[in-house]
């Protein structure tokens, strides 16, 4: 005996739920024993043409209900059909064809949705939109199209580049315009402290100059920073994240930095610990929560002092002295530091070394009351280096904007992928989403 099966969708009372109102049949076939992993279920394409079909069956019987309506929502009066419409509703792995019932009012002439856009202002689902927008933040849109045709198994035109592209935009801006809103209405618990890392990354340019700047800021509480299981490794176990890179006095980054502060906690009774890369425009952004808060403590981050000394070519001579510089910014004598430093110059007078050196002493100096004894911190378990931001920075900037040889950018196209970005790598980005997927223009996509 050969043993088939067949698939059906079936419609019921709930009050009286062993009689069925209507039966779809979505698949039927031959029951065989397995004998490999490529039919041990479905093959995938088959799998993706039932789940169209049973989808295409729901979706028939939910607006049928609408179609079946008997009076006109307006005036009572008759609803009469006038022929059939057929859109198109794009879900995550199918696009599925939808026949309505076109329904007027015989009396006011009042018509009743008949399309997927007339019923959900738009044409695709929002977990499609999310999964655009997450791919188009993470990967080229060449290859977030990429990804998606070969899930889908077939190329499909909601998911060619441009549309993922427009996606991912509509969802940045639309995170930028709720974190300005929700800034007026957080609450959360307040922090004793917090920690805010600054920093920045160029990045190649469509416009005239060669490259343009992106900020990114990471604030967290101390105590969400952790050891891993081995206890080898520090992690961020919460965040929040902003970025920018528009044009405008650094004002967009000091309102999402603000936002992400007030997200951890920040209040009038909040000690904060600003780490920046000594650049003008991070400790702009660093200042604007010095108000907000009790008291504020700007340390020139040691990640960026040693990267600085690093780069650097020291001939073999003089290495020991540069090597006592270290010694001393690391204790936070920074007057000695610079004592020592400008004996190497003298020493080094002419080289290109001399001139890296007075370059790196500037530095130091324009830093000079940031400077602190770093030992003595991570002595005592306080934070002195944003080595773990940096990794958020260069996931955040440098992974999708720089990951490519030949990508340039415009502040325009950049700042909503930065808006995502930073979404997505704050830890509430799975509350948010359906608020901002909602919120989004995906009607004219």
């Amino acid at each position: 005996m050969k043993t088939g099966y067949r698939i059906i969708l079936q419609t019921f009372d709930m009050n009286s739920p062993k009689e069925a109102i209507n039966s779809t049949e979505i698949k039927q076939g031959e029951i065989k024993a397995p004998i490999n992993c490529f039919d041990f279920s479905m093959e995938y394409e088959e799998q993706i043409l039932f789940l169209r079909d049973s989808l295409n069956a729901l979706i028939s019987e939910k607006v049928k209900i609408i179609s079946d309506l008997q009076q006109c929502p307006k005036c009572s009066g008759k609803l009469i059909k006038k022929g059939i419409k057929t859109s198109v509703f794009h879900d995550v792995l199918t696009d599925q064809e939808v026949k309505m019932h076109r329904v007027r009012c015989n009396n006011c002439k009042h018509e009743l949705p008949s399309t997927v856009t007339a019923i959900i202002d738009g044409s695709m689902s929002a977990r499609l939109a999310k999964m655009q927008a997450e791919l188009g933040a993470q990967h080229t849109f060449r290859e977030a199209e990429s990804i998606f045709n070969n899930f889908s198994t077939v190329k499909r035109k909601i998911n060619n580049r441009n549309r993922i592209k427009d996606i991912a935009n509509s969802v940045g801006e639309t995170i930028q315009k709720i974190d300005i809103d929700e800034k007026q209405m957080l609450s959360e618990p307040e922090a004793k402290e917090l920690v805010i890392n600054i920093d920045g990354g160029h990045v190649k340019t469509i416009e005239d100059q060669r490259s343009i700047e992106a900020l990114t800021s990471i604030i967290y509480r101390p105590e969400n920073l952790q050891k891993d299981a081995d206890g080898t490794r520090n992690y961020i176990e919460r965040k929040s994240c902003a970025a920018s890179v528009k044009d405008d006095d650094q004002e967009e980054i000091i309102t999402n930095t603000i936002v992400c502060a007030l997200k951890e906690g920040l209040t009038k009774d909040t000690i904060v610990t600003a780490l920046c890369d000594g650049s003008t425009n991070c400790w702009k952004v660093a200042e604007s929560l010095r108000p907000l808060s009790k008291t504020m403590i700007c340390i020139l981050d040691w990640f960026h002092i040693g990267k600085k000394m690093q780069n650097i070519a020291v001939p073999q001579e003089l290495k020991d002295k540069f090597e006592n510089v270290k010694w001393y910014l690391w204790r936070g004598k920074s007057q000695e530091a610079i004592g020592r430093l400008t004996e190497i110059i003298k020493e080094a007078v002419g080289t290109p070394f001399a001139k890296a050196v007075k370059k790196f002493m500037g530095y130091i100096q324009n830093n000079i009351d940031r400077i602190v004894n770093y030992e003595e911190r991570k002595n005592k378990g306080l934070v002195f280096t944003s080595n773990l931001a940096e990794s958020t920075v260069e996931s955040l900037i440098n992974r999708r904007c720089k990951g490519h040889q030949h990508m340039r950018w415009s502040r325009e196209g950049l700042n909503p992928i930065l808006q995502l970005r930073a979404k997505l790598h704050t830890d509430d980005w799975n509350n948010k989403w359906r608020t901002v997927i909602a919120n989004s223009k995906l009607k004219a996509i």
